[in-house]
């Protein structure tokens, strides 16, 4: 069984970074289309790997539809029944562009930007808020947790993170030295590193324009019953 903290293209480790490396998890229920038999995808991408590979237009294709999709039956991996459920998100599609397509969600004020070629970027209000200021963004504080490959010592968290990917053998998938990292602590015997990462996210310039003019008229999701 594939490791998911493995770049489920190219095979390497790999680390998420928002904007460079993200994960899918198994129950979204995708067809993995590099697995060398059928498999749903459950695991880490490498955006430098999805971005190159002849394939990610099928990957778009099934991403997308989950987007969109609900509550829904998914054909089995060998087609027998009974049918497997999974839960899309649900989103609308409110743009669609040449080089990507722009998700909104229906519940809350967060969209979602699907290159053509399989990077996506999650935003919440404040993001296309930035983008109207002409705000360059970037990622959240958030602390990542990641589970190394190997036990490279407690002198870990005193490595850069283009020290850590040269370790790793990634250094090529990203781009660190645009990345404010910060080892937060190490794990040995799980061997599990927490990390923030915070990086700039590069959205294709028609989803800038289109989000910095949409917001202009947006209504922030209420939940008061009575609105």
């Amino acid at each position: 069984m594939p490791d998911v903290n493995e770049c489920q293209i190219c095979g390497a480790p790999a680390p998420l970074i928002t904007g460079q490396c993200d994960g899918v998890a198994g129950y979204r229920l995708l067809r993995d289309p590099w697995a060398p038999k059928p498999s749903f995808l459950d695991g880490n991408l490498h955006f430098s790997c999805l971005s190159e590979s002849d394939r990610s237009g099928l990957f778009f294709d099934e991403f997308t539809h989950m987007l969109r999709a609900g509550h829904e039956e998914v054909e089995s991996l060998d087609g027998s029944p009974p049918p497997l459920t999974r839960m899309g998100l649900g989103m609308t599609e409110i743009f669609s562009g040449a080089e990507c397509c722009v998700f909104q969600s229906g519940v809350a004020d967060r969209w979602m930007v699907v290159k053509r070629n399989g990077p996506w970027f999650r935003l919440r209000m404040e993001d296309i808020t930035e983008l109207a200021r002409g705000a360059t963004l970037r990622s959240s504080s958030d602390v990542v947790p990641y589970r190394l490959p190997v036990d490279l010592g407690d002198d870990v968290r005193e490595l850069s993170l283009a020290s850590l990917l040269s370790v790793l053998g990634v250094t090529d998938r990203y781009e660190p030295d645009v990345v404010e990292y910060e080892a937060v602590d190490y794990y040995p015997p799980k061997l599990l590193l927490e990390y923030v990462a915070r990086a700039p996210l590069h959205l294709p310039r028609e989803a800038v324009a289109f989000l910095t003019e949409y917001v202009q008229n947006y209504t922030p999701v209420s939940y008061d019953d009575e609105a």
